[in-house]
């Protein structure tokens, strides 16, 4: 069976190309941290012919723009996810390939990007900075990864989390004005290849074979064999005086006293546990600060923007109002 989703992320907000909508939809995320997204739509097909015939229907939905630089600018990001599962006696095999349409970087100074444009190219950057700063950490084989600066990183958890072969195809032009956005993208894609890959068997889904009667009589046997050692344990570590349990009390305090090593390991392995939570804690909050920063200073651009349109305006006013004032004398 073959059948697949096509998104784009837009403004940090989620749209089905497949079956738009008027509203965005939800990214969620289950207890096992992966992550799906409420109400997308995904197709079966059973043909080449129409995952292409699909495909070309979710480009005509995307979000494009005209800019300076480019008059067909994609404002958005485009995943097509492809899942493919395989049934058979043993259970349910899954595959999946992931196919992103990464906007590119834009600088508002070649744009020329205004208002509603320049909003647009500074969410672009910020989700592809994420989305860098995640490959850097799986290229150098960083121990934390954090996937949760933006939308596009999470949803490319799965793909980029070491258990898949990643490709990166980058746009390039041989023109000198565009060197520096080329080497930036080169850099950006080298990166990429450099990730290290933890490949392993394809997952069973779901178990369907029927194991033989004798083997859950040797199952409940031996369940309860363990019951009654346990039962017995129990019994044998139960204290039957106050005498016992004196002694069992001493023999605590006598440990508080003078702790063995495992305590003492186990005692700084809950320090460091304590340290590396109030850690993240911390670089939560320094991020989360970072983001109402990013937030407050587009908020100023914008309003510098609106101003300076403002101004322009009262200019171009006040030169029309000179000219009369000149053609009446």
């Amino acid at each position: 069976m073959i059948s697949l989703s096509y998104l784009e992320i837009y403004n940090e907000l989620i749209r089905d190309l497949l079956n738009p909508g008027p509203n965005p939809l939800e990214l969620r995320e289950d207890n096992k941290g992966n992550q799906s997204v409420a109400g997308l739509s995904e197709i079966s097909t059973t043909s080449r012919q129409e995952v292409i015939q699909l495909l070309m229907k979710g480009n005509k939905a995307r979000t494009v723009e005209p800019t300076a630089a480019n008059q067909t600018s994609s404002r958005s990001h485009a995943l097509l996810s492809i899942t493919v599962l395989n049934r058979t006696s043993l259970g349910t095999k899954q595959g999946r390939l992931f196919l992103t349409d990464l906007a590119g970087s834009e600088r508002a100074r070649k744009t020329k990007n205004r208002g509603k444009r320049l909003q647009e190219g500074a969410h672009i950057n910020r989700s592809l900075l994420a989305l860098g700063n995640c490959i850097n950490a799986l290229a150098g084989g960083a121990r934390y990864v954090n996937y949760r600066d933006s939308k596009l990183t999470r949803l490319l958890k799965e793909a980029l989390s070491g258990r898949c072969k990643t490709v990166m195809i980058a746009h390039v032009a041989p023109e000198a004005k565009h060197r520096d956005e080329s080497k930036n993208t080169l850099v950006y894609a080298d990166r990429a290849n450099h990730i290290t890959t933890r490949l392993q068997n394809p997952t069973i889904l779901e178990e369907n074979r029927e194991l033989p009667i004798p083997h859950y009589q040797n199952l409940v046997s031996e369940l309860r064999e363990e019951v009654g050692r346990l039962k017995a344990k129990m019994l044998a570590d139960r204290p039957r005086s106050g005498a016992a349990l004196q002694r069992q009390q001493q023999q605590r305090e006598q440990e508080q006293q003078n702790p063995t090593d495992e305590q003492l390991k186990k005692a700084e392995l809950k320090y460091l546990r304590e340290q590396i939570v109030q850690t993240f804690k911390q670089q939560m909050r320094l991020r989360r600060r970072l983001l109402e920063a990013d937030s407050h200073l587009l908020g100023l651009e914008l309003d510098a923007e609106r101003q300076h349109m403002v101004i322009s305006h009262w200019q171009s006013r006040q030169g029309k109002l000179y000219e009369r004032m000149e053609e009446d004398e």
